[in-house]
This record gives structure tokens, C-alpha cells and sequence, in this order.
């Protein structure tokens, strides 16, 4: 007995992919067979009929039906009605445009008479000052926030360069300092 294969089903999915990619059209057979649709379908769009309008009578004889309660219903023969021809639209000729200048009226032309009195503002003189206070607080208020806020991003730039400087000269600036006290303290002079 042969023990099975565990290769050979990835040696089947690779043929069935292989065989997948032999039967698929290549990009220029595609774009051949679109072209050939879109010619196709040129030719075969039939011209288009003219509209049919209706006529006010039907074509043929019609049969009508007495639905009177004192006569028994039976068909009655009604001969067609003439029909009237309809004439096709005339599409309207294009107008003719003359530009001519408009007759002006002098009064037309006047500037508008001024009002007698001074208009009265919108708003009373209490109602002005509490907007404008208002307003103040705000402009105020966006003021303070806008120099924490200076404040602040100087801060975050300022720090990570701060910490830099100090980590690479403070230990000299302390040493120093520390043995100048050092020599002052051990001269007696306090």
C-alpha cells in the first residue's frame, strides 16, 4: 500500500490554475469583443418612427351595450366615426432679434427722494450696551485663553531643549560652583 501524497494536492490546485489561466481572454480579445458590441449596436438601432397621435375616434365599428333598466341589454352597432387627419408639428421658424435701445424715463433716472427723518437704529440704547458688553467678555476671554495657549506651546518647544542643555552642562555648572565654595569655605572667609 503507497503511503498518499501530501504534495499532490497542491500539485492539482496549480494544474487547475494553470488550465483557469489558459482559458482566459487576453485584455486585447476583450477590448476586440466590446468593439465589436458597440458596432453591433449602431447597426442594429432601427430609425426612429414618427410619433403616432391619437385620433378622437376608434378605428372600426363599434359595439355599445344599453346598461338602461327598462331595456333588455343587447349590442347596438354604432358605425365608426370619421377620423381627422392630424397634421405632423412644424417646428416654428427661429424669432427675429432686433435689439433697439428702451426709450429712458427722465424720472426714472432721479436719485430717490431722502427720507425726511433720520432713520432710528434697530435697537434701544440699553439693548446696545448689554451686546456690547457682551461681546467685550468674549473678546476678553478669547484673549486670556489665546495667551495660555502661547504660553503653553512655548512651554512644550522650550522644555525637550532645556532638559538637553542642562543634561550636558549642569554637572560641570554644579562641580564648579561646589569647589568654588569649597575653596572659599577653606580660607576662613565666611
Amino acid at each position: 500500500m503507497n503511503a498518499p501524497d501530501p504534495n499532490a494536492g497542491e500539485r492539482d490546485l496549480d494544474a487547475l490554475r494553470r488550465a483557469q489561466r489558459a482559458h482566459e481572454p487576453s485584455m486585447e480579445e476583450i477590448l476586440a469583443s466590446i468593439r465589436s458590441i458597440i458596432a453591433d449596436d449602431r447597426e442594429a438601432a432601427p430609425p426612429r418612427p414618427e410619433p403616432v397621435r391619437p385620433t378622437a375616434a376608434p378605428a372600426g365599428p363599434q359595439i355599445v351595450y344599453s346598461n338602461d333598466a327598462a331595456t333588455p341589454t343587447r349590442p347596438v352597432y354604432e358605425p365608426p366615426a370619421r377620423a381627422e387627419a392630424v397634421p405632423a408639428p412644424v417646428e416654428p421658424a427661429a424669432p427675429k432679434v432686433v435689439w433697439t435701445q428702451p426709450a429712458v424715463d427722465p424720472a426714472a433716472l432721479a436719485p430717490p427722494p431722502e427720507p425726511a427723518t433720520a432713520e432710528e437704529p434697530l435697537v434701544s440704547a440699553e439693548t446696545n450696551q448689554v451686546v456690547s458688553a457682551a461681546f467685550d467678555t468674549l473678546s476678553a476671554s478669547l484673549a486670556l485663553q489665546g495667551a495660555e495657549l502661547a504660553e503653553n506651546m512655548t512651554r512644550e518647544i522650550l522644555r525637550p531643549m532645556l532638559k538637553a542643555w542642562l543634561d550636558e552642562h549642569l554637572p560641570s555648572l554644579v562641580e564648579r560652583l561646589v569647589r568654588a565654595e569649597i575653596q572659599r569655605v577653606a580660607r576662613g572667609g565666611r
